[in-house]
This record gives C-alpha cells, structure tokens and sequence, in this order.
C-alpha cells in the first residue's frame, strides 16, 4: 500500500513510533510543516511550507485560523498525496485534513482515515467555516481511529456512526521506556512532571503543592521538564528544576524519579485528551499521581492516585501517600508497568492500524 500520514505542523515521535513497524509491509511516508514539534522519527519524511511555519508574532494563530479556517494547511500537499491508497490525517478540522478530503473527492486518493483525540463533542466550532468543515469531514472520511472511548463518544454525539469507528490507543516502544534496572539508595525522592509549562497542565498547582510538601520533608526535589510561558515562575525555589530535555534523552529523567504528576486542569473548551507522558511514566514503572481531568482516568484506570484538578491541597496529599509508603510506591508502579505492557505495546497498536487499512481497502 502507498501511504501518507499527515500531521503538519504536530508531528513528532511520540506519535509516530506506533507507525515504525509499518513501513517494512507498505510504501509508508510521513507529511508535516517545514517546522513540525519533532523530525526525528524513523520514517520517509517530506516537508512542505505552512502558514503555521510564520514565526511567532502577537495572536499568530487566532490570526492564521480566521484567514484560513485553520492555519494547519501545507502548500502543495494534493500533488504529494496524488496516487496514494490511504491518506492518514487527523482530527476533523485541521486544514490538511479537508485539503485530503479535497483530493478524494477528485479522485486522486483512494481512502482517508483520520485519528482523533479531541474528547469534548462540537469543540472547535467558533471559527468562520470549521462548522462545515467538520461537516464535511464526519461525511468523507472512511475510518475514525479514536485514541480513547471518550474520544469516541465525542465522535459519536457529532453524528459519526459507530461502525465508522475503532479506538485505538497510542503506544511506546516498551523496550526503550521500561523501568530502571537497579534500585537506588539513596535518600532524597523526586518527582517528575513532564509537561507544557502553561496553566491548563496545572504546573502552578504542583508547585504550590511541593511547597506545602517541603516544610515538612527536606528531602524532597521537583522537576519540571518542558518549555512553555509559566517556565520562569518556577525557577528560584529550593529544590525545584526545570529543564528541557530531548525526546531522546527522556528515559533518564523517568529513571532518575521516584514518582511522575500531572496535574492537569481543564476548561470548557479543552481538557486532557491522552497524556502520553502518564504513558510513558508507567511503562517505566513509577507511580503517579494525576487529577480526574479528560481521558486521564482511561488512561491509568487504577494504577494512580487520582485528586480534583485545581486543587494543590489534594496534590500534596496524595503525593505525601506515596513519598510516605515505599511499598505503595513499587507497588503501583509494577502495576503500571503491566498495565502498558497489556494496552500501550506499539508493535501491537501497529498491528491493529494495519488492520483497519487492510480492511478498508477491501471495501
């Protein structure tokens, strides 16, 4: 099979490993922007010019969207894609996705499958023409990959009928994040958050919660990996680090923690869809605290320790749970373990996306 997968300015590898053991059984290409999150993925990857590839200037995407309905276009890409049997976009909206809805509609592609996250039915809606864009969407694509239930719930009350759609969860190679192989012995306990540093990941709420924490236990250390607007409210405080580290270089940030957060809010128009990191934190067996925000309770079932989003209080009490019972700690972290080794394998995820292009092609 000729293939295209399609993610513009939102490619990166995290993502992109679940299509790796693809491209041995088809003709398996990746698209994005000029300057996508990440290029370093293991597939054929062609670059084409986006309105999101502008640098960044004052409401650079409220801007983009309205001159474009959305700005996640990529110039050129109907001539790239012309031929293929499966074109593999995302979510309902974006601007690749309707320019290969485009392309079927005249013929120059066989099938597009597009995969969803977005777990909050009718969002992105307000825009100048992403009504009907969605509109067209729901009626031209041939198969909905669901990364969770709820995103599938959410396709479902859009109109998309049920047999349009498989939920697939996304995956990691578990050989590359699994858990350390000795045990330390020494006596300070990190914590790890992994994350944006803007609002809705609920940095500012951990932060306050390590600082009731620290009054107490001395030996303690936070560290936030990321990059984002928040990051200098949280350089100066005793214990605290924030860094930016490569995706590559990622596994040693999980094995130097003793425990991973991610204390997610939401708001009425967006809310945890996934939270790839509590992915990644379990297949290298740390415990985790979290918040009941979006699909982060699908995601960990029962292998965390749940709070109220917004509430550092709560944080700090179930983090002082864990930093307090060593036990628990490996407990819930063998558990997590086994957990994504059950749901989160990608060599078994790619087997199932394989599965639905098998299918589709046979219609």
């Amino acid at each position: 099979m000729k293939i295209y997968i399609i993610r513009g300015a939102f490619l990166n590898p995290f993502e992109l490993q679940n299509y790796t053991p693809l491209k041995e059984l088809h003709d398996l290409k990746a698209i994005s922007s000029k300057h996508p999150i990440s290029d370093k993925i293991d597939l054929p990857l062609i670059k084409l010019w986006s309105p999101t590839d502008i640098p960044n200037i004052p409401f650079k995407y409220p801007i983009l969207n309205r001159l474009f309905t959305d700005a996640h276009r990529l110039f050129g890409l109907e001539k790239v894609i012309k031929g293929a049997d499966i074109v593999h976009v995302a979510e309902t909206y974006y601007g690749y996705t309707h320019q290969a809805i485009m392309a079927k509609r005249r013929g120059l592609v066989k099938k597009i499958v597009s995969t969803v996250w977005e777990t909050i039915p009718h969002n992105n809606e307000g825009i100048r023409g992403r009504l009907q864009y969605k509109k067209i969407a729901r009626e031209n694509i041939d198969h909905f990959i669901a990364v969770t239930e709820l995103a599938k719930k959410a396709l479902l009350k859009e109109g998309v009928r049920s047999e349009k759609i498989s939920v697939i969860n996304v995956g990691l190679d578990l050989k590359k994040f699994s858990p350390r192989r000795t045990k330390r012995s020494k006596r300070d306990l990190h914590i790890l958050c992994v994350a944006r540093l803007v609002p809705e990941k609920g940095v500012e709420d951990l932060l306050e919660a390590f600082l009731l924490l620290s009054r107490k236990h001395k030996n303690i250390h936070l560290t936030f990996v990321g990059n984002g607007p928040l990051k200098t409210d949280l350089f100066g405080f005793k214990n605290i680090h924030v860094k930016q580290v490569s995706y590559g270089q990622m596994i040693r940030e999980y094995h130097h923690a003793d425990i991973f957060c991610l204390p997610s809010r939401s708001s009425e128009t967006w809310e945890e869809q996934y939270g790839m990191v509590l992915v990644e934190a379990m297949a290298c067996g740390l415990p985790i605290v979290t918040t009941t925000t979006g699909a982060i309770p699908e995601v960990c079932d029962n292998v965390a320790l749940y709070t109220q989003p917004t509430s550092p209080p709560g944080l700090a009490a179930s983090l002082e749970i864990l930093l307090n019972d060593e036990k628990l700690r490996d407990r819930l972290g063998k558990a997590g373990r086994q957990r994504a080794l059950h749901h989160f394998d990608r060599l078994k995820i790619s087997e199932k996306i394989n599965a639905v292009y098998q299918n589709l092609l046979k219609h």
